[in-house]
């Protein structure tokens, strides 16, 4: 098989010799010309354009946004409650930690106590 069969499958086997495709993203769009224009000063290169697909426009809802909002938040468990007082407890504790205020055990002092 020959080497260059294998880089563009999508194209007919012919085509595959003869030509080769490169795809360029450009970013920022001041230097789309400056691009082009030396792409196009390159003998045996042709520049084509794709076409930019236009973006879709977003589903409309017939809630409101705070209605949204009323079903997304629902009222915690006591266990719920338990937990992200534990978890915010625990963050206090490594940001005091981190700052020099408190000293954490190490992972060998609290398997150590087990």
């Amino acid at each position: 098989m020959h080497p260059l069969k294998r880089d563009a499958p999508h194209l007919a086997p012919y085509l595959s010799l003869i030509m080769r495709l490169l795809y360029v993203s450009i970013t920022d769009p001041s230097k789309e010309k400056l691009v082009t224009d030396i792409l196009h000063e390159i003998e045996g290169v042709e520049v084509r354009r794709t076409p930019i697909k236009a973006k879709q426009p977003a589903r409309r809802s017939t809630r409101s946004p705070a209605a949204k909002r009323a079903k997304a938040i629902k009222p915690m468990t006591p266990n719920e409650k338990k937990f992200v007082k534990g978890l915010t407890q625990a963050f206090k504790e490594m940001d005091e930690h981190i700052a020099g205020k408190r000293k954490l055990k190490t992972l060998k002092e609290v398997l150590d106590e087990l």
